[in-house]
């Protein structure tokens, strides 16, 4: 259930990107008008004069960029926000999966060491970890990629001069890495089902011994 949420999370939120528009369109408008009224504001304090109309133009000029900007900074808030969601429950389940085969595996080991039972039982919880960390490791770092990518797309953060050349492969990586994460999943359910079965079997041999004793 909780991998379900985290790709919900995440593909409801890559939606939400595609909502926001051109964020940094809207951004760079603002920006330039902003400048271009500080110069204006500068020159005429400099000539000592009253602001220009080409002053009052540029003020004018700020508040419509402005406007504009405020529908898209408001979509990126949402965007921002549930994505921080997305990604916090993503690594949650992967080091949820981690912390159980750390936990399982070494409790095979111990009970089979206790109870003299086949060492291949323990052998294979074993082998089922090894095999699922770099899976669980693979999805955390695809959840760091995106969430870098979409910092470095952001145009109100310290990267606002490169933000733009970010946007697409935000954009891309966002597809493709959801996909990983959703693949990533799936092998970690598979494989703790498969350790579940040694458990059982574990068990049983548990349950056989002490009926013979």
């Amino acid at each position: 259930m909780l991998a379900i949420l985290a790709v919900l999370l995440l593909a409801a939120n890559f939606a939400v990107g595609l909502w926001v528009g051109d964020f940094n369109g809207a951004a760079q408008e603002k920006r330039a008008a902003q400048i271009r009224m500080i110069e204006l504001d500068r020159a005429n304090k400099q000539a000592r004069r009253q602001p220009s109309p080409e002053y009052e133009q540029a003020r004018r000029q700020v508040e419509a960029a402005d406007a504009r900007f405020q529908v898209p900074r408001g979509r990126m808030t949402v965007h921002m926000l549930l994505g921080a969601g997305g990604a916090l429950v993503a690594i949650l389940v992967n080091s949820i999966t981690i912390t159980y085969f750390v936990g399982t595996s070494r409790w095979c080991k111990e009970v089979c060491d206790t109870y003299r039972l086949p060492a291949d039982l323990a052998e294979r919880s074993t082998r089922l970890k090894r095999s699922t960390f770099p899976w669980a490791v693979m999805g955390v770092l695809a959840v760091i990629l995106v969430v870098g990518l979409g910092a470095a797309a952001d145009p109100s953060g310290a990267n606002f001069h490169r933000s733009a050349h970010f946007v697409m492969p935000h954009y891309i990586a966002s597809m493709l890495m959801l996909l990983v994460i959703a693949g990533s999943f799936w092998v970690q359910i598979n494989r703790i089902a498969d350790n579940y079965a040694v458990i059982e079997e574990i068990l049983a041999e548990v349950k056989r011994v002490r009926s013979s004793e």
